[in-house]
This record gives C-alpha cells, structure tokens and sequence, in this order.
C-alpha cells in the first residue's frame, strides 16, 4: 500500500505540470506617447497578474496590470495574449499579439511646455483598445515555475493606429505551473 501511496505523490505533480496552466506576478513599466517624443509620459510602473495556457507551442492567455501612481481613470489595464513559444533547455522565449483595454492616460510632466488641458484633450481623442507585438525573450523554465526578464511590448489605440505609442518593458515576472 505504502508503494502506491509514494507512485501516486510522485505522479501527481507530473500530471498537474503537464496540463499547462501558468499563472505569474511580475512588475512592468509603461511609456505613452501622442504625437512625438515631446509628449511622452514618464515611466510608469504596475504590478501584472497573468494567466496562460500552453496549447502545443501556443500559450494563450491574459492578466489585468495596476498602475497606481494614475490620475483620472481607472490605472488598470485588462488583456489578452496569443504567444508563439519554442524551447530550448531552460529556455522558452515567446512572441505574438496582444490585444487591451487600458485606462492609463498619458499624462504630461507639469513642466513640458504644453498646456494644462492638452492631456484631457488628448485623452479624449484616443480609445483603451490597444494592439500591441509582445516579445519575451528571456524567459526560462525550471520544474513546475517560471521566470521571465526585460519582455518588450510596442503598440498603439485601436481607434487612431499610429496615433499613440506604446513601449512597454516588462521588468520581472515569476510563474508557476499549476
């Protein structure tokens, strides 16, 4: 009885790691931009809870990121992600589509220049649907959990592509298989 009992705890989390299902914490900062390099907003960081599933060399999934120092709207961002991954040892960088709504609004140093209302304007004028490449190049597997370093995101809105720049550098991410 005691074999079946040691066989048993020593498959369980074979097949609870093999299902695939990720789920990760990690920090990111956000840079916003509309209309030149002249209107970027400072760095802001957030704190990213993710969800993903691998499904052969796809990980499909989504998370909601905070940014707390925002002004205005609600700083939450919620998204949805298709990864292409492949393998290599430890090693398994990704890259592919997301799609968002966000709330950060790009919000301007009180000392660039421009008039105080310029931010409202502008905010006014752009939508919180985004598209953005997502590339995760160092990101590394070890047993059941996962650790990922300087991921970089470029996008822009839904409404007016092209009209806001949106750089994303995500710092460091920690995951474990379920």
């Amino acid at each position: 009885m005691r074999s079946w009992l040691l066989l048993a705890a020593l498959l369980v989390p074979s097949l609870s790691a093999a299902t695939g299902h990720e789920v990760s914490l990690g920090t990111t900062a956000v840079i916003l931009t509309n209309g030149g390099v002249y209107n970027a907003s400072a760095p802001r960081l957030s704190l990213e809870a993710a969800y993903a599933r691998e499904l052969g060399s796809w990980r499909l999934g989504g998370g909601v990121r905070w940014a707390p120092s925002g002004r205005g709207n609600l700083p939450v961002e919620l998204y949805a992600r298709a990864l292409l991954s492949t393998q290599s040892g430890f090693w398994r960088p990704a890259v592919g589509p997301e799609l968002g709504l966000s709330g950060l609004p790009i919000i301007l140093p009180p000392t660039s220049g421009f008039p105080e209302d310029l931010s409202r304007r502008q905010a006014e004028q752009l939508g919180p649907a985004y598209v953005a490449l997502h590339a995760v190049p160092l990101r590394f597997a070890f047993r059941r959990f996962t650790v990922s370093a300087l991921e970089l995101q470029w996008g822009t809105t839904l409404n007016r592509p092209g009209s806001t720049l949106r750089l994303q550098l995500g710092l460091l991410h920690l995951g474990m298989t379920l």
